[in-house]
């Protein structure tokens, strides 16, 4: 072997080690970019993925809130009309307190709670029954003290100081009491569906 020989076969035993080490450290590098670009992309997906989660979140959380807004309105607007209904009764109280059936009714209570009554007694009523609740104690021969209280769509509150005690016989109290326990049917008239909703 000559030295040409030599020398070529040393060179290019060395271009193929540098070769082969240029092949491994590209190899390498390659490696170390995947891996990097891994991560990178792992990295940016996670974040990506926390900031949709937290959209989500905030739709869900105003969408939460929307419903609660939209059902207290729906109910404000149940409950205007339902007071207007009760206040429509109200407005045509007379109905009932001009009949015979309602003066029937203040006159057996009133003879059923003064007669029975050994303590004195005060009749609260509002002005247009004043006359009616004097005239019943006249003739039924009782005794007791009549107010006025205007505030008082009809009926009669019977007060009994001695003891402190209230007895309500109240068109207030009747009609507050017979309208709650209808409120879902009358719901259910004006609105439709089960208790109106």
């Amino acid at each position: 072997m000559e030295l040409n020989d030599l020398l070529e076969y040393a060179i290019k035993k060395v271009m193929e080690d540098i070769r082969e080490n240029l092949e491994q450290a590209l190899a390498e590098a390659n490696k170390i970019i995947e891996n990097k670009y891994s991560d990178i992309l792992s990295d940016y997906d996670k974040k990506i993925r926390d900031l949709i989660s937290k959209r989500k979140e905030q739709i869900e959380g105003e969408k939460a809130k929307l419903d609660v807004e939209n059902k207290r309105a729906i109910l404000n607007e149940e409950n205007y009309w339902l007071q207007k209904v009760y206040d429509e009764v109200v407005k045509n109280i007379n109905v009932v307190t001009s009949s015979k059936e309602y003066a029937e009714g203040l006159q057996s209570i009133i003879k059923k709670e003064i007669s029975s009554s050994t303590t004195k007694a005060k009749i609260i009523c509002n002005k247009s029954d004043e006359e009616l609740v004097k005239k019943i104690l006249k003739d039924n021969k009782l005794s007791a003290e009549v107010e006025e209280d205007n505030s008082l769509l009809g009926g009669i509150k019977i007060y009994y100081p001695d003891v402190g005690l209230v007895r309500d016989y109240s068109l207030n109290l009747i009609l507050s009491q017979v309208f709650e326990s209808v409120k879902p049917k009358v719901a259910e008239i004006l609105f439709g569906g089960e208790n109106g909703r």
